[in-house]
């Protein structure tokens, strides 16, 4: 069974994995995978694939490979709060009321923005968007934001991506007469805002089955209840109801960049939100996947890696509006302008980001930070729009849970990202309520902090000592989870179709990885700026030529593994990671290797 696999390899010993890495093949039911090759009529690696991600009928199978939205929808009234939340947006529209939305600076915060910005721009009201400038004003609402919003007529603010833990700056706009409607996605505290209405399926008291969502989610939910207010108004008699499906690819754009599982509802939501954004109704997204050259059908990765990065990068640097506007714009110029702006912001990033993030890793390595549970590092002034991204380069390079700090005037802002299995929203939100932090909170995964400089040392103690007997998750992490061993002659674009059936990969379906075991390099360059590229060929051939792949490492120069690629033509080795088509002929396919092993 699955004839083009190395089957024979399939318990053997790699060799010694360069990134200290366990390299774990995937055991299947081969009875459980043939039964879904034969009710479904897919092939064996991806049924392969179905299996290793849980899937283990044709009837999981078949819902999986295929979607539908109708197959998940919940009832959004469902949700604590979207009755009033939906009937006082409702009652705004009709009345014509002026209404604020307040944003993150993010791309979750632009996505849920540029949504609700197009679904009253189609009910005939022009809502004002607000988003902080990261810099100066920090994330999340103020008070003297909803007083700006106060002064320029707006009765009614709808705060999406955050609020759920902005106690004070929502009692001061009560207090000056604002209406407040919170639709966050975020963990909540024990308690809650004094809100007309909190929608968020992580509220403490909340049941609602998809705590995963993103919060443009949870948007796009809302407008599903307030549509229903309307027309039971008799708002739409007369009229066409509004489409609000044609919304979907702010969804997929702001679910895949914020890393939600793509599980249930969100993998609907990506791969239906797929098919409008490479139908290019969005002008916005149209001409950004145009200035990044873009030249491929978009999949979750470009959302994630390409088109992401440059939404996020007017945020990172205070002008995080840019995004909102570029995602609700509907004049093809304007779009221009705003991706050629964001291109360049992206360049300054990356330029920043390297200066910094080296920095870091010298720090890291001087004072062995690296041998703590929790890596914690700071810099005077270090960029905040870039902590973040800081954050996750040092958790994918030490395997670890990372956060990073920038100080300015005595106090900490922080970002950071984990690992699966410590809770990073929760331990900040604990922090802040036990006094140690000025702000904290976030997902699972990520969040973000304030702290006074004088408590930094004492919170990180403190971290450190939560997390002192997480060395079992710490090496589970640690671990390459790979869905097949392959033969180098398996690795052409037939396989890439065929593993691409089980898209739209990320969070919770990650790209599947496979393994090529005891092959020979025989040529190996750097390309671009940090990249190696190698050729590997079977070991042992019968016929003349023998059997090639393209493997390519990125970012991989100056590192152990790229020190031993240039030298290592003639070395017997195995490679994991994933495969992709070939950018100029997709008969063939590339391996983008995440890990090299040596062989003894």
């Amino acid at each position: 069974m699955l004839a083009y696999l190395n089957k024979e390899n399939g318990s053997q010993s790699f060799g010694d994995s360069l990134r200290g890495l366990l390299w774990q093949v995937a055991e299947v039911d081969e009875r459980a995978v043939l039964s879904i090759v034969q009710k479904l009529g897919v092939s064996e690696i991806l049924a392969t694939i179905l299996y290793n991600r849980d899937i283990k009928t044709a009837s999981e199978a078949d819902l999986f490979l295929s979607p539908k939205l109708k197959s998940y929808m919940p009832n959004p009234f469902a949700l604590l709060d979207m009755e009033k939340a939906a009937s006082r947006i409702a009652d705004a529209i009709i009345n014509k009321e002026k209404i604020a939305v307040f944003g993150d600076y993010d791309v979750d915060g632009a996505t849920s923005t540029a949504l609700l910005k197009r679904f009253f721009r189609d009910l005939g009201l022009d809502a004002e968007i607000y988003i902080p400038n990261r810099v100066l004003e920090g994330y999340g609402p103020s008070a003297e934001a909803f007083q700006k919003l106060k002064d320029n007529g707006n009765t009614l603010v709808i705060t999406v991506d955050c609020g759920t833990v902005s106690f004070e700056p929502i009692e001061y706009a009560k207090s000056i007469g604002l209406d407040i409607i919170i639709l966050d996605h975020h963990l909540s505290l024990d308690s809650l805002p004094n809100a007309n209405a909190i929608v968020n399926p992580n509220r403490f008291d909340e049941t609602f089955e998809y705590k995963y969502l993103a919060a443009v989610g949870v948007a796009f939910f809302t407008t599903i209840a307030v549509r229903s207010k309307l027309r039971d108004a008799g708002y739409f008699e007369g009229k066409e109801e509004l489409d609000l499906m044609k919304y979907l690819d702010l969804v997929a754009l702001g679910t895949v960049c914020d890393v939600m599982n793509l599980k249930g509802i969100n993998r609907a939501f990506v791969a239906q939100g797929l098919k409008l954004i490479n139908s290019r109704n969005n002008i916005g997204l149209a001409v950004l996947s145009d200035v990044a050259k873009l030249d491929s059908a978009v999949q979750s990765y470009h959302l994630g890696f390409i088109l992401g990065p440059r939404i996020n990068a007017g945020g990172r640097v205070g002008e995080g509006l840019l995004g909102s506007q570029l995602l609700s714009t509907e004049d093809p110029n304007e779009a221009l302008e705003i991706s050629l702006k964001l291109e360049r912001l992206n360049d300054e990033r990356r330029s920043i980001e390297a200066v910094t993030l080296e920095e870091a890793i010298n720090k890291i390595e001087s004072t062995r930070l690296h041998d703590k549970p929790i890596i914690m590092v700071s810099g005077e002034g270090w960029h905040q729009g870039i902590l973040g991204i800081i954050a996750s380069r040092l958790k994918e390079r030490y395997g670890k849970p990372s956060a990073v700090v920038s100080l300015v005037d005595g106090v900490g802002k922080g970002s950071a990202r984990s690992i699966t299995g410590i809770d990073m929203g929760t331990l900040l939100a604990n922090a802040k309520i036990s006094g140690l932090l000025l702000q904290g909170g976030g997902h699972a995964m990520a969040g973000g902090f304030s702290v006074e400089q004088l408590k930094l040392e004492k919170f990180y103690e403190v971290i450190c000592e939560q997390l002192k007997d997480t060395d079992d998750v710490v090496e589970r992490a640690k671990r390459i989870k790979i869905d097949a061993i392959l033969n180098l002659s398996a690795i052409n674009g037939a396989l890439v179709k065929a593993v691409g059936g089980a898209a739209p990969f990320g969070s919770g379906n990650p790209q599947p990885k496979f393994a090529i075991s005891n092959v020979v390099i025989v040529d190996v360059r750097i390309v671009g700026k940090a990249h190696i590229m190698f050729i590997v060929a079977d070991k042992k051939t019968d016929s003349k030529i023998a059997n090639t792949v393209k493997c390519i490492m990125f970012k991989a120069l100056e590192t152990d593994i790229g020190n031993f690629l240039l030298k290592g033509i003639g070395k017997t080795v195995s490679v994991v990671g994933t495969i992709q088509a070939h950018h100029l002929d997709d008969s063939r396919a590339d391996f983008i290797v995440e890990d090299v092993a040596v062989n003894a």
